[in-house]
């Protein structure tokens, strides 16, 4: 940036020295990884959107139109003259073009300095160099009060334009002699004032009456939220509901006891025929009724159901999309308590639930088909169902809490399949497996972070937001 700004000074230095009638054209970068460019111009033509610069030689160049940052009059250099106006317009054209072309801050002001000398050489010119001044000064003062410029489609507050409103103010006390210009720098934010005033709001840099804005911005939100759930993705979950080497155990251990039941009875038989004794044969033989007994009432209550959970009504699936789109889509902070209820839940895994699909080698496995809450004060039921050649299965979680001054805290957690309750180990395990679902169906929102269980109550349960 610094050989930039010599070689501006140099060809400046040169242009005032003898490239008389030319003018100095600022082009914006053709790339972001460059700074603006110094175009020396002997005359200037536009068609359709584009400039055909001419430059000394007769060598032509053809931009775009929108690279002109600036069009700049080198000083004169010595035995050339020029009059107030022409000096006061190239002064205003530079301080300009300092704004836009950072760049070249330095030498476009050595520049004005150049015309400020021309200036002070002129007779009878004191007005003029204190215009020129004033200018400079006002430009410096207004970019250290308003560092950034007023933008049509922003929102300010009273208060901001109050305090905008408030620096061209203490301008005008400032600079008496640039009313004027001080006005029309104004004019925007008076605007916006006004506007304000009037009880209107802006919107995308309309301004509106309160009824069409409320309606315009709800629209705008409604199709908002509408593509931002279309285009919400929730993460399948496991179709695995009994994986298959837990069904190959209970297969194992049913074998097993059918095949020790068999042994029982066929030895109780074999004591009573040929050995007569039949107090021995017959405790085997009931030993063997009592084994099949226990598997024949264990695969009943497997494949019974349990009893129907209770919810409040079908539920609502928008109660738990609007979630989404409150703290996923716009980014809103969660509120110090979230009601959260059970039949919205079991409306919304109807609509968003996705199950993987099996692999090869899950062969002899329980297929997941839906989950249903159900609560209770102080309870948490969760039933997911699944299927097996055709057969229905109900996994069962039913999770105890017991309140305290942190919340409520987990008291005990049991299990059954269908009705047959289920070894610690296996409840573990297979409720961890759900709460993993929950937390990766749930990232989008970052729920696991920012809300913890308050309580359990009757139909939903309460969160609090951290």
């Amino acid at each position: 940036m610094r050989r930039l700004a010599g070689a501006a000074g140099l060809w400046l230095a040169l242009l005032a020295s003898g490239w008389a009638g030319l003018q100095v054209y600022i082009l914006e970068p053709a790339r972001e990884d460059e700074t603006e460019e110094l175009v020396l111009v002997e005359r200037e033509s536009r068609r359709d959107g584009t400039a055909v610069l001419v430059e000394p030689g007769g060598l032509e160049r053809t931009i775009p139109e929108k690279r002109i940052l600036a069009r700049v009059t080198p000083a004169p250099g010595p035995g050339e003259k020029a009059n107030r106006e022409t000096a006061l317009a190239a002064i205003n054209a530079l301080l300009e073009a300092k704004a836009r072309a950072a760049a070249l801050e330095r030498t476009l002001q050595e520049e004005v300095e150049k015309w400020k000398k021309v200036l002070d050489a002129m007779p009878g010119q004191e007005n003029g160099e204190s215009l020129a001044k004033a200018r400079a000064e006002l430009d410096e003062f207004l970019g250290r009060a308003l560092p950034q410029s007023h933008s049509p489609t922003f929102t300010y507050t009273e208060e901001e334009l109050n305090q905008r409103l408030g620096v061209f103010a203490e301008a005008r006390s400032r600079f008496p002699s640039l009313q004027g210009e001080i006005d029309q720098r104004s004019e925007p934010w008076r605007l916006e004032k006004a506007e304000m005033d009037a009880g209107k709001k802006k919107l995308e840099g309309r301004w509106l009456n309160p009824e069409d804005w409320e309606r315009e911005k709800g629209a705008r939100q409604k199709a908002a939220r509408e593509a931002f759930l279309a285009k919400l993705e929730i993460p399948e979950v496991s179709s695995v509901l009994v994986s298959q080497g837990i069904l190959l155990a209970f297969v194992a251990v049913g074998l097993l006891g059918a095949f020790l039941g068999a042994s029982f009875l066929f030895h109780g038989v074999l004591e009573i025929g040929r050995h007569r004794a039949w107090w021995k044969g017959t405790g085997w033989i009931l030993a063997g009724l009592a084994l099949v007994a226990v598997l024949v009432r264990a695969a009943g209550l497997a494949m019974s159901e349990p009893a129907t959970l209770e919810t409040e009504g079908p539920g609502d699936a928008a109660a738990v999309e609007e979630l989404f789109w409150r703290h996923a889509g716009e980014k809103k902070p969660f509120p110090r308590e979230l009601r959260i209820g059970a039949a919205d839940l079991n409306a919304w895994f109807g609509k968003r639930l996705r199950f993987s699909a099996p692999k090869v080698t899950e062969i002899l496995v329980v297929s997941a088909e839906s989950w249903k809450l159900g609560m209770q004060d102080g309870c948490l039921r969760l039933d997911r169902t699944g299927n097996l050649l055709g057969r229905k299965f109900v996994l069962r979680h039913e999770m105890t809490f017991h309140r305290s001054e942190q919340g409520e805290d987990v008291y005990r957690i049991e299990a059954t399949l269908g009705k047959l309750a289920l070894p610690p180990a296996l409840v573990i395990r297979s409720w961890n497996q759900w709460t993993g679902s929950i937390a990766k169906m749930t990232a989008a929102i970052g729920a696991a972070e920012h809300l913890s269980l308050e309580r359990i109550e009757k139909g939903a349960a309460v969160f609090s937001g951290n």
